[in-house]
């Protein structure tokens, strides 16, 4: 059983041995001149794909110092229209220029331009800002206290010395 496969296994994977039926037998051979012609047709065939694979390199080396050589083109063409390179540079700082105007522009409006979104965020932004603001004044309230209590000055006195106001404004109505 294990020398069938092994013969089998020659047969169709490496090609060594070939096969013919002969009426109720079957007859194996293998020629050593063939196996050397499919040796030799395997290297030639790999010879030719070496010398196209070394043409192409060539060819592409060749393409390359033409074009490294002649730097870029100024005309060009692409399928049947030609083009300028200097033309389409211009064309292009120009669109550039044009999206930098309208970009801007628009960010103008976005800051001028006000809907319920923004509205809601800037008055959530001033209720922030009064917390803050109130906690401030607070501490400055607590501030005169102690400075009125441990150095004995007025309060009006620390007031004016500092440029504090007597009454701070009230936002009631934010």
């Amino acid at each position: 059983m294990i020398v069938k496969e092994l013969v089998q296994q020659m047969i169709d994977e490496d090609g060594v041995i070939s096969v013919e039926k002969c009426g109720n037998i079957n007859i194996y051979w293998c020629f050593k001149n063939q196996t050397l012609q499919t040796l030799y047709d395997s290297s030639e065939m790999l010879k030719k794909k070496i010398q196209e694979t070394e043409s192409d390199i060539t060819a592409c080396k060749q393409e390359l110092d033409k074009t490294l050589a002649t730097g870029r083109c100024k005309k060009f063409t692409i399928g049947q229209k030609s083009y300028s390179r200097e033309a389409l540079l211009e064309k292009r700082n120009k669109i550039h220029e044009e999206i930098k105007k309208k970009s801007t522009s628009l960010q103008k409006i976005e800051m001028i331009r006000w809907d319920t979104a923004k509205i809601q965020e800037n008055k959530h932004k001033i209720r922030l800002k009064k917390v803050q603001l109130e906690k401030i004044t607070d501490n400055i309230e607590i501030l005169v206290d102690y400075l009125y209590k441990k150095f004995f000055l007025k309060p009006e006195q620390i007031r004016k010395e500092f440029g504090i106001p007597e009454e701070f404004k009230e936002f009631t109505d934010i």
